[in-house]
């Protein structure tokens, strides 16, 4: 059960990426188009592309943890978890569904 409190928290870790993701994003596209430039890559600092990674691989592991909740809860081995942590991380998914499905 220590490790499932850790792959929980490392989820919500991702889950924080994924806000961040957003709002990276979010700040590219603000951005001007300088006219002649062309499609340019531009290369991103280390933990910039760190938080890109883990906010992009937050749904998956999002999931995973959650389908874990859900095992747990049917087996009735669910007292030793902070409460708050399952029903932030659910909220994540949702968020993250609506984003990466229907955005």
């Amino acid at each position: 059960m220590r490790l499932f409190i850790f792959l929980s928290k490392f989820a919500f870790i991702c889950n924080i990426a994924f806000l961040l993701f957003i709002f990276f994003r979010w700040m590219e596209l603000r951005k001007t188009v300088v006219a002649g430039t062309g499609d340019q890559l531009v290369s991103v600092p280390i933990l910039k592309d760190l938080i890109i990674t883990l906010g992009i691989c937050a749904i998956a592991i999002n999931l995973l943890i959650n389908i874990f909740y859900l095992f747990f809860i049917l087996r009735g081995k669910f007292k030793s978890m902070p409460r708050w942590l399952p029903s932030v991380n659910f909220i994540f998914l949702i968020v993250q569904i609506l984003y990466f499905f229907f955005y």
